[in-house]
């Protein structure tokens, strides 16, 4: 039991966190000035987190012990990875918030817990082997991004964007919810290694079409968290009417907490022969709408004449070349005629998770006295009177252009190169698709930085935040770009290893007996079955008494 805890420390360290803020803060002097303490503390107690899943992701892969926990929770490298980056992007958001709240009049020590609250609930999700920690994780995360979204209580485009969030959540959570009664009544559990077992035999009668039923309600439940068309309505003005630090918490942490989640339901949940006989197949389904998102959200950005908003539908863009990526992870690679998924997604995320933290400290910067100065008159002349920002808004642009030699142009490459390693002449036209819309996005990004370098300075002088907090967000973002795209192989290494511990012991376990029992013609190749394994039952395998090592 001890054991499983010390697993889960990254997970603790966060909830303690939000806990601790919400007890001392009403016992502090009302002074504005007093909160900005807890955006320090908040950066101290989520890198302690990521240094907490740093350590454990460093001397692992490691297993729960116990059932309770094995059937619920993880903590391989897959889980550990994404817990540090979504730790990393609240870091950088508890620092780029502290004098923007006291500019705008909503310095309140409950924004600080809400963002500790959103980011265990997103460490919970994505370390979730089963559908009900799943959605308890969802749904913690989403509670508090919605308070947060409409945290500027005075200003109605923040009060109707988070109403309109929490409204069209909502639906998405039912939809999450009706997909996983399905999905139990199919497979008798809702831990993803009953799922999967069930899901190794083909359906028969009426199960197609309950397959169907559930892959299509908790896909659609995704596709809202990860803003991707046509279910994205939200996004634009969410975005828009947040605060800016948490405009760049939801483009960065939220789209990578859904997508890490994602992945995981698509690869240890729902890759079998079941799900491939669907009369619909899952992989033109996800091609499909990753071609629509980017296409619909790179076209409309081109309108737009507020950074904000241009990076609202920017961020669709992005969501569809992410779901492109995600086709090669559908099916399972012990099943014939599948590969190995890469570490390119998780690579993807890292790249466009800095670019848009470095974005939107940027943006937070501009403006003093409660008002929100991110349209092009606003930005005008910025690279000259506050350079520091200017420069850094420029790299994330050029970044998620995916201009090389940047982060984004790698990111890009890899996510090319995942996909036409499935199929490359039925994906070829996607990814020519994908690189024309890349030409597309180009426009807008770079004519952000035109307003910032090269239009004539405003008339009237603009006043900039200098706070160091949030000076320090900017900087480790915009550092985070530079290094990891002149050396962009290591980071693509971690996304492998990572990728390669996506599954725990116990499924292993479970796929190895169930495999075996298939018979070659459902093995690429042969699999060795633990003796155990063989003589049991054929219902459901027990979890292991003790840690089994990844890849086993």
């Amino acid at each position: 039991m001890l054991h499983d805890l010390a697993l889960t420390t990254p997970l603790l360290i966060l909830l303690f966190a939000a806990l601790f803020t919400l007890v001392v803060d009403p016992f502090l002097p009302p002074e504005e000035g007093n909160r900005r303490f807890w955006g320090y503390f908040g950066a101290a107690a989520s890198l302690t987190s990521v240094l907490a899943a740093a350590l454990l992701w460093k001397f692992g892969p490691h297993e729960m012990q116990t059932a309770p926990f094995a059937y619920h929770l993880s903590a391989t490298g897959y889980s550990l990875f994404f817990v540090a980056l979504v730790g990393l992007c609240a870091a950088l958001t508890h620092l780029a918030s502290p004098r923007y709240l006291v500019e705008h009049g909503i310095a309140y020590g409950e924004f600080y817990a809400l963002l500790h609250f959103a980011t265990f609930g997103m460490a919970t999700m994505i370390s979730a082997e089963s559908l009900i920690t799943l959605f308890i994780g969802l749904e913690i995360m989403s509670m508090s991004v919605y308070v947060l979204v409409a945290f500027k209580r005075t200003s109605a485009a923040s009060v109707e964007a988070g109403l309109k969030y929490f409204i069209m959540g909502s639906v998405a959570s039912a939809l999450l919810l009706y997909g996983t009664a399905f999905l139990y009544g199919l497979s008798g559990g809702t831990s993803f290694v009953e799922i999967q077992r069930a899901l190794t035999k083909p359906t028969t009668g009426n199960d197609d079409l309950y397959l169907g039923l559930a892959v299509a309600l908790t896909a659609s439940a995704f596709l809202f968290k990860v803003a991707a068309a046509p279910l994205h309505m939200w996004a634009p003005d969410a975005y828009e009417g947040a605060p800016t630090p948490i405009t760049g918490y939801m483009a960065s942490a939220v789209k990578v907490a859904g997508f890490a989640a994602f992945l995981k339901f698509l690869y240890a949940c729902l890759s079998g022969p079941a799900v491939d006989e669907l009369h619909t197949a899952l992989p033109k389904i996800l091609a499909t709408v990753a071609v629509l998102s980017m296409t619909l959200g790179n076209l409309i950005a081109l309108s737009q004449r507020s950074a904000k908003r241009t990076l609202a539908y920017s961020s669709i863009a992005h969501a569809g070349y992410l779901l492109l990526g995600c086709v090669a992870w559908v099916a399972d690679p012990a099943l014939a005629g599948y590969h190995q998924p890469s570490g390119a997604v998780p690579f993807y995320l890292v790249g466009y998770a800095l670019a848009s933290l470095a974005a939107f400290a940027a943006l937070a910067s501009v403006g003093k006295g409660g008002e929100e100065q991110t349209g092009e008159v606003q930005l005008v002349g910025m690279g000259r009177q506050y350079p520091f920002a200017g420069a850094v808004l420029g790299l994330a642009m050029i970044s998620l252009a995916g201009v090389p030699p940047t982060l984004g142009f790698f990111g890009k490459l890899q996510l090319a190169r995942d996909v036409l390693a499935v199929d490359d002449a039925k994906y070829l036209p996607h990814i020519i698709i994908l690189v024309l819309n890349s030409v597309v996005s180009a426009y807008y990004y770079l004519r952000i930085t035109v307003w910032v370098y090269m239009r004539p300075e405003a008339r009237q002088p603009r006043q900039y935040l200098t706070e160091p907090s949030l000076q320090w967000a900017m900087g480790i973002a915009a550092a985070g770009l530079l290094l990891i795209g002149l050396l962009p192989q290591r980071a693509m290494n971690i996304g492998q290893r990572s990728v390669a511990q996506i599954r725990t012991g116990v499924a292993l376990q479970h796929l190895k007996y169930e495999f075996a029992q298939q018979g070659p013609q459902k093995v690429a190749e042969p699999v060795a079955v633990a003796p155990e394994a063989a003589e049991a039952a054929p219902g459901p395998a027990p979890a292991p008494a003790a840690p089994v090592a990844q890849g086993e």
